[in-house]
């Protein structure tokens, strides 16, 4: 027979190992969420990081073609510049050479010689001079300059490739995954509270349904149905009001004798 003592922690212990057991399913889908995100989460670092190095090496590509352009435009300019030069050069001599023939028809007609038309072909001959050490500097400046712009492109170029590499300098690295969730033990929890149910259903039954007696002389007599009797001894040997007697649980008449002793 079960003692009322005992229900109520039972019926908690029942409940406490129910509740633990869906605090644990909480936690587990609590954590496999985390998972999920965390999982996705690299995912979407990873395409990005990926995008990020093909517009890298797009941007890089893209800078060297601009790099280069700029270096083909410069040395065209000089090019130029240099066949400009040759030409104004050619032509140049082409008149100093024109400028001395008439120069020396004017002498002779004029009957001029010696020392004047000397210094009038000298003359002729510096102003040309002149015109390509002035046509040399101009060249030398702009291969100056050529070579200040190339400088300035490439320090440009430095730059473009270094700010466009600092957006994929750091690869990405996946956080650390979060520890696992403490679960809590329902089979314990269980089996402590059904022991203390047990217990307090114990401490909460009858003396008289204990299922046993004790005796003197140290020894109990558990009770026995069917109608057999029961009572109370001591060292084996009954006593009662007048000297012996005996008492029944099974619906017998207790005699009680008086003054009677048959030994």
């Amino acid at each position: 027979m079960c003692s009322p003592a005992a229900i109520g922690p039972a019926v908690g212990a029942i409940g406490n190992a129910a509740g633990i057991s869906a605090e644990n399913d909480a936690k587990r889908k609590a954590y496999a969420h985390k998972l999920k995100v965390r999982e996705r989460k690299w995912m979407q670092q990873t395409v990005t990081y990926k995008t990020k190095k093909v517009q890298f090496e797009q941007q890089v590509d893209l800078a060297n073609i601009a790099a280069q352009r700029s270096y083909s435009e410069i040395n065209k300019k000089i090019y130029d510049a240099r066949s400009l030069a040759i030409l104004q050069n050619q032509s140049d001599f082409m008149k100093m050479i024109k400028n001395q023939g008439d120069i020396m028809a004017r002498a002779a007609e004029r009957g001029v010689s010696g020392k004047s038309l000397a210094k009038m072909l000298v003359t002729n001959q510096g102003s040309l001079g002149m015109q390509q050490a002035m046509r040399a500097r101009g060249l030398s400046m702009a291969m100056q300059r050529a070579k200040s712009g190339k400088e300035d492109i490439r320090t440009q170029l430095k730059s473009d490739i270094n700010r466009s590499y600092s957006r994929v300098a750091l690869t990405p690295v996946q956080d650390i995954a979060p520890l696992p969730p403490t679960l809590g033990n329902p089979g314990m929890a269980l089996m402590m509270g059904m022991a203390n149910a047990v217990s307090a259903g114990i401490g909460g039954m009858d003396s008289n349904t204990m299922g046993n007696y004790s005796v003197s002389g140290g020894a109990s007599v558990p009770n026995v149905s069917g109608g057999m009797m029961t009572g109370t001894y001591g060292s084996g040997i009954p006593t009662g009001a007048a000297g012996y007697g005996f008492s029944s649980n099974a619906g017998f008449v207790s005699p009680h004798l008086s003054g009677v002793n048959p030994y």
